[in-house]
């Protein structure tokens, strides 16, 4: 694989042990992959920030890497942590998780990477251009910005993403060359969604009935919204590791099928009517009643607080539940300028920063069922909880509702 001198000087270590290991990382990645060479990348999303999901060996990792005073040459943005940083106490966080989960983010600060706390990058000023290249982990976040936004990653994990950030390089292979952006699968919707949690189980339906390298191509769909293909790219990667899909009319490398498809026709086919979406519904039922209501997984737009915002408006969070809305710290920040935190409080309800319901210590805190609009929160959430923390898929109006309810 070609290397620029500049690159093999890094990986010779004249930069320092540190940022030889990330250029080693990527250039072996590389080599399996085929890559001809590296390229440059100006924009980073790095995983692994949960202490509920990396605990201790994450951080003596990186507490390691500050000691070489390395820092990203990207413009690198953080994953969600496993708390709100600021009001973990009355998340009910215990003080020993949150101790060292600020380590955690606290030492990403000290690498340059910025404490956005959010699976929503692109929300939050990281967004990537039209074909731009990055290297961005979470799997929600790569098959958006490859699918809605047209940009290109391939999947990395968090160390990967780290090492990326940190040299400023990834391998040309996968999903940045264009003969791997085609379409291999044409999606036959045979229903209309009517709601967002439609568009989520639409989503874990295609990635749990397809291979993992299937680049999926939706026809039958007019519209869909930013925020409801959002939920769609989240629950496809969370059931079948999809990292990019087209749907014809709405995503940029699709203004047509033949466009999606390179001019090819596709290998195979897969129709979905309501009956493979009621299907969904019930695999990610639970028969218990909530005693949490979580809403964004991936994080809140702007547009999603202000709708569960007027939703909540004139109603009460009934005694016995909570009713948590997540986002991230700048949507946070001008939902707050707007009123929308001040009305969703007002009912009860409340909003966090920094995390989710996937990657809080939800179990600890003492919860034993959610309901939830994410078909990817309802997936791993039993699968990531000790105690089998049960959920159940829901549209935003039925979460509501039960939210509201004795």
């Amino acid at each position: 694989m070609y290397l620029s001198q500049k690159d093999e000087k890094v990986l010779k270590g004249e930069d320092g042990p540190v940022l030889a290991k990330a250029m080693r990382l990527m250039v072996t990645l590389g080599e399996l992959g085929g890559a001809e060479k590296l390229v440059p990348i100006k924009r980073s999303q790095v995983a692994g920030v949960s202490y509920k999901t990396s605990g201790d060996p994450t951080l003596e990792l990186l507490e390691g890497l500050v000691k070489d005073k390395v820092v990203a040459k990207t413009k690198a943005t953080l994953n969600p942590a496993g708390m709100d940083l600021e009001r973990w106490m009355e998340m009910g966080v215990s003080p020993a998780f949150a101790e060292k989960q600020l380590r955690i983010c606290k030492t990403y600060e000290r690498l340059g990477v910025l404490p956005s706390c959010t699976c929503t990058p692109y929300l939050s000023g990281n967004k990537p251009c039209f074909r731009e290249i990055v290297g961005f982990s979470e799997s929600s976040a790569i098959s958006y910005v490859n699918s809605v936004l047209g940009a290109r990653t391939n999947r990395h994990g968090g160390l990967d993403a780290l090492s990326a950030a940190l040299v400023g390089r990834v391998p040309l292979m996968g999903y940045l060359l264009d003969e791997n952006r085609r379409g291999t699968l044409l999606v036959k919707a045979g229903f209309k969604p009517e709601s967002e949690s439609d568009y989520a189980a639409l989503g874990y339906y295609v990635g749990k009935s397809t291979k993992t390298d299937d680049v999926p191509v939706y026809s039958g769909l007019r519209k869909g919204s930013h925020d409801e293909l959002k939920l769609l790219a989240a629950a496809s990667a969370a059931s079948g590791s999809i990292a990019l899909f087209h749907m014809v009319g709405l995503t940029p490398e699709a203004k047509t099928e033949a466009e999606a498809f390179g001019g090819k026709r596709p290998s195979s086919s897969l129709e979905v009517t309501m009956k493979e979406i009621q299907s969904v519904y019930r695999e990610l039922s639970s028969d218990e009643k909530p005693d949490l209501i979580a809403i964004g997984c991936p994080h809140c737009s702007l547009s999603e607080v202000g709708r569960i915002a007027k939703m909540l408006a004139g109603k009460r969070i009934s005694n016995r539940k909570k009713f948590w809305v997540f986002t991230s710290p700048g949507v946070f920040a001008e939902a707050e300028k707007r009123g929308y935190i001040g009305m969703i409080q007002s009912s009860g309800a409340d909003v966090f920063k920094h995390t989710c319901m996937v990657v809080a210590p939800i179990e600890e805190i003492g919860f034993h069922s959610i309901y939830t609009n994410s078909a990817k929160a309802a997936f791993y959430t039993p699968r990531m909880t000790k105690s089998k923390c049960q959920a159940g898929l829901h549209s935003l109006k039925e979460c509501v509702r039960e939210g509201a309810s004795d």
